[in-house]
């Protein structure tokens, strides 16, 4: 009992602490680099970069040969997968 009330007040007693300030040794400041003019902003064509253009729904013939391919991925991963899990039982 008193145990548990020692641990419980321990957080009380904490050490007082102090804040000292680093004062630097020498002043810093900020100097350019280069000339000004090798900095220099342009403005860019902006009509050009924004324009959307309509969304365009894929045939079902694209359709068929994405999930095709999505399938033929798939396979393969599962092909890859079994062929690592026996390389590591027959290598173990």
């Amino acid at each position: 009992m008193l145990l548990a009330a020692g641990l419980a007040a321990a957080p009380l007693r904490a050490a007082e602490q102090t804040v000292t300030p680093l004062t630097p040794q020498v002043e810093q400041r900020v100097e350019a680099v280069g000339p000004a003019a090798g900095q220099q902003v342009q403005g860019v064509d902006q009509t050009a970069v924004q324009n959307v253009g309509p969304n365009i729904e894929p045939t079902p013939g694209e359709k068929a040969a994405r999930n095709t391919g999505k399938a033929v991925v798939g396979f393969f991963a599962v092909i890859v997968a079994i062929a690592a899990m026996a390389a590591q039982i027959i290598f173990i």
